[in-house]
């Protein structure tokens, strides 16, 4: 079984992936071992991806997570989106010191449920978990039960945060 854990940046994907007692590979530094970076976008303040690159790289894995914000993308059995309210969002994405810019694009994406979208779009398991409502410990325990196919109540699609964007306007 191949779980992916995404989400916005600041939504928890690298602690609780490290605490599900599973190997995991956290796809920016595999990317970055495994040559397929392709440089950095000045205008969007990121590294690029080679997702063909990463695919190839990763095709003999199994039985393991991958973590990334873009880990919806490699092929999954499973798609794990955290989510977290753009207003706790925020405040995670300022004390990592995000410029406003990449604060508030990250923000619009978590608001629209952008990553929930892409991944429903490549896999039909796919499951959402508010990780500003759940701790930690509690996120973990979700992605097992979701794991052991005793999850249905976190099919992805449930979480909307569109009302907290009409308060930016």
């Amino acid at each position: 079984m191949r779980l992916c854990i995404t989400g916005t940046p600041g939504t928890g994907k690298t602690t609780v992936s490290g605490m599900l007692g599973m190997n995991f590979i956290n796809l920016n530094d595999f990317a970055r071992n495994e040559g397929c970076m392709e440089g950095y976008d000045e205008s969007m303040k990121s590294y690029i991806v080679n997702i063909n690159c990463l695919k190839k790289r990763l095709k003999d894995y199994d039985n393991i997570v991958f973590e990334s914000h873009y880990s919806h993308l490699v092929g999954c059995d499973i798609i794990i989106v955290l989510r977290t309210s753009p207003k706790i969002l925020k405040e995670r994405l300022k004390s990592r010191n995000y410029d406003d810019e990449k604060i508030m694009e990250n923000l619009e994406a978590e608001a629209i449920g952008l990553i929930t979208e892409e991944s429903m779009e490549i896999c039909k398991n796919v499951y959402e978990i508010d990780t500003g409502i759940y701790g930690i410990d509690e996120t973990v325990k979700i992605i097992r039960e979701i794991i052991e196919g005793k999850g249905e109540k976190y099919r992805a699609g449930k979480i909307d945060y569109m009302e907290e964007i009409l308060e930016w306007y």
